[in-house]
């Protein structure tokens, strides 16, 4: 077993994960899928929280990009990450240090029937990134030219343009 005195004040925190499946957002229901605590980086972005912790329980980078982040406090109603700060550097440990053994983090998942129908909002540098990097591990050029509407050539030409050109992009 751990101490979790020494885990605290060391460089991980522990945040407990109650993460729901939404089936569709025409239907109400929710479903609890999962519960545990992560041990998240105290120097982590707070902005990176959720898709730290659903990567951490074995949520693939695709789900990430779909999810909603609520944060509660005991049996406070919860709040959406998003109104908790504004500052763009906030890390967990800013924002979660002295609550963390009181608050539920809660992920909401929403499964969208295409990746078009994803709403544009929810797709930022790090999720496309992720995405692309999760695609590229998965597949290699001719697989990925079947799937995708560009030509093989496009394709290439793309994948040189990151590697190459933009290799930040990949960090």
């Amino acid at each position: 077993m751990f101490n979790v005195l020494s885990i605290t004040s060391g460089s991980l925190l522990p945040v407990f994960c109650v993460v729901e499946h939404k089936e569709s957002p025409q239907e109400g229901e929710r479903k609890e899928e999962h519960a545990e605590f992560v041990l998240v980086k105290r120097d982590l972005l707070f902005n990176q929280l959720i898709e730290m912790a659903l990567l951490t329980l074995g949520y693939s980078h695709s789900s990430a990009a779909q999810a909603k982040g609520l944060i509660q406090v005991g049996r406070w109603n919860p709040v959406p990450l998003s109104c908790v700060t504004d500052a763009p550097d906030a890390t967990v440990a800013d924002m979660l240090q002295d609550v963390h053994h009181v608050i539920t983090l809660k992920i909401q998942l929403r499964s969208c029937p295409k990746l078009e129908d994803l709403p544009p909002e929810q797709w930022s540098h790090s999720t496309v990134r992720n995405a692309l990097k999760e695609l590229l591990k998965d597949m290699n050029q001719s697989s990925l030219a079947k799937e995708c509407p560009l030509s093989q050539r496009d394709i290439y030409n793309l994948l040189t343009i990151v590697f190459i050109f933009l290799p930040s992009l990949l960090i």
